[in-house]
């Protein structure tokens, strides 16, 4: 299914042409196909009525289910002859410059024209340039696609034939290149019409072999339909550097678009680590000549253990560079971003992996390790679990062993045959009935001394003070409280339902006093005062509800959880928080156990991870 999706990617054709004053010429296609010799022209000419009206479209036979006409043969393409080609693959000079797309049946055929004549406009030539000009007005390299191809890949396509039309007009202006290419073509279609031989296909063998050109033309699509990837120098000056990114990502589930693409470029983060997806040395073999020396720094660097801040420091870097370089790699498929690899990390089988026996990565796996299976090391991950805690042994016990699973785990990485889970965390309370129970509890009133209707205003009570309301949350044993503002206050009012809430107002941390009347020293009251407004953002029911856990007595945790909080929405994984606050992995969860009460843990793949 996948192989089928990739080839749908491929171009069926790659062709050259060319207008002038000699007209419109088809100077290369390739592949090109040969067509076995048939009868299918006379045999129709015996059975059509020759008195029936000709019809440019039979829609009758469509609805009979007759087959559509396809220009698609063996996966290049057929059915088009050469002048055919040249007439409307060649553009109006006012379309020069501009994307160029025709769809005709099941093909399309997209390019970029370039106009010759404004070469000499720029910059005065020699005459012989200028006689040359006359020749060879514009050019048209053009690219034929499966006509259901998405936008975003004809785009792709667009960008590559706008590459290679750009670089040949450039040489044509530098040195010529393409009148001397086109002449070895053209002389190559003479030749055969002069000995009147009628096959198409020799002269196009004749110019792959003459023509430097032709052969870079060849190469690219090879490279299209092999990789999805074309790094050269045309001419060997100017560099034609092209990834088709949809078929290089093609193992991403649900596929790559553009957009999303470079939206998950922007999730890289300082904690992540690169696993490289082909060997060291191939990978710096295929780097250019002039290329960054510091890539080729990062490459040699680069291990799955270690992350992107650390690698920076390493080569000397900043992390600003480091991104770029790592989102470069990425874009090529040349790495895939992961989280670095350790003990605790925990990984399930991707749903998109192929668990055929005789599978194709079956085959690679056993190449690389003969005595594995890979059906076997997948049936491992079936269910999440670590990276060890699939064998019957320790780790310390086989130290071999575990080499052995590690790198497996990393080509089961690359291969994306294994995805890894983080574990993200939710604040929620554990129920709304403890914060209902009691409206009082929410809310208390103090009469006015000032009005003379005695009205009441209502105030929010201290969430502290639903804290040491209930004894069973608190570790202080409160009496009642002797304030005398709050006694002044009840007998000016002499309100019934107005000494009620004083009484409860005068619970506030400010008027706190023993059972003795003495006042509660100063910096236990301060205590008090900050644990009551390390959580101010939250809800009311929300903050009540962390408050009355039992770890909240601890202020040092209270402190650590609420500066936790914002990380509590479920965007964020352990090792996220881990990084950005410091923290070890045991005191993290450690916390989340004290404050279990309040807190969802879930457990899923990680965007960033995941989708590049």
């Amino acid at each position: 299914m996948v192989t089928a999706m990739l080839s749908d990617l491929d171009p069926v054709a790659v062709i050259l042409v060319s207008s002038g004053t000699k007209g419109n010429r088809l100077l290369f296609r390739y592949p090109y196909f040969e067509e076995p010799p048939s009868n299918h022209k006379s045999s129709k000419v015996a059975i059509t009525n020759p008195y029936a009206i000709k019809i440019a479209e039979n829609f009758q036979d469509l609805k009979k289910g007759k087959s559509i006409t396809t220009f698609i043969k063996d996966g290049s393409l057929t059915g088009f002859a050469d002048k055919t080609l040249a007439n409307f693959l060649v553009a109006k000079s006012e379309l020069c410059g501009k994307k160029f797309s025709v769809k005709i049946d099941d093909v399309r055929f997209v390019g970029f024209p370039m106009s010759l004549t404004q070469l000499s406009k720029e910059t005065n030539l020699q005459n012989s340039l200028n006689s040359r000009l006359q020749n060879i007005l514009a050019i048209n390299v053009v690219f034929a696609l499966r006509a259901n191809i998405a936008e975003s890949v004809t785009n792709c396509y667009h960008e590559l034939a706008q590459q290679i039309a750009v670089a040949i007009a450039h040489e044509e202006k530098r040195c010529l290149y393409l009148s001397k290419e086109a002449k070895i073509m053209m002389a190559a279609f003479e030749e055969a019409s002069v000995t009147g031989d009628e096959d198409t296909v020799s002269p196009l063998k004749q110019i792959i072999h003459n023509s430097n050109l032709a052969k870079e033309l060849m190469s690219v699509f090879d490279n299209l339909v092999k990789s999805g990837q074309v790094l050269f120098f045309l001419n060997q000056w100017v560099e034609i550097n092209f990834c088709l990114l949809h078929k290089i990502h093609a193992n991403v589930p649900g596929g790559v678009l553009l957009e999303t693409f470079y939206r998950f470029l922007t999730y890289v983060r300082p904690y992540h680590a690169i696993l490289l997806t082909k060997p060291e040395q191939e990978l710096l073999s295929s780097l250019p000549l002039d290329g960054c020396p510091s890539l080729s720094r990062l490459i040699k660097l680069t291990t799955p253990v270690k992350n992107l801040k650390i690698l920076a420091l390493e080569t000397d870097l900043s992390i600003t560079q480091i991104y770029q370089l790592v989102c470069h790699m990425v874009y090529w498929g040349f790495a895939i971003l992961i989280y670095p690899m350790c003990q605790a990390n925990q990984y399930v089988l991707s749903p998109s992996a192929d668990t055929a026996v005789d599978s194709k990565l079956s085959q690679e796996f056993h190449t690389s390790f003969p005595e594995l299976h890979l059906v076997v090391e997948m049936s491992r991950f079936s269910y999440p679990s670590r990276m060890h805690e699939c064998l019957d042994v320790e780790p310390i016990a086989n130290t071999a062993l575990m080499d052995k699973v590690n790198q497996v785990v990393v080509w089961m990485l690359r291969h994306r045959i294994l995805n890894q889970l983080h574990t993200y965390v939710n604040l929620l309370p554990s129920s709304k009935k403890e914060f209902q129970t009691n409206p009082n509890m929410c809310h208390s009133t103090i009469s006015s001394t000032h009005s003379s209707s005695s009205s009441v205003q209502v105030v929010e009570e201290s969430y502290l003070s639903i804290l040491m309301e209930d004894p069973t949350t608190s570790n202080l044993d409160r009496a009642t409280s002797m304030s005398d503002v709050a006694s002044v206050n009840s007998e000016e009012s002499g309100g019934q339902s107005t000494t009620q809430y004083t009484s409860q107002l005068s619970k506030s941390p400010s008027h706190e006093a023993n059972s003795d009347c003495s006042i509660l020293p100063e910096d236990l009251k301060l205590q008090w005062r900050m644990q009551d407004n390390l959580l101010n953002e939250l809800k009311p029911g929300v903050k009540a509800a962390i408050l009355r856990c039992p770890a909240a007595k601890n202020f040092e945790d209270l402190t650590l959880f609420a500066k936790l909080v914002p990380y509590f929405n479920g965007k964020h994984h352990l090792e996220e928080i881990m990084f950005y606050e410091n923290l070890t992995r045991s005191q993290l969860v450690t916390l989340l156990e004290k404050f279990k009460d309040v807190l969802i843990l879930s457990s899923h793949e990680a965007i960033s991870t995941t989708l590049i």
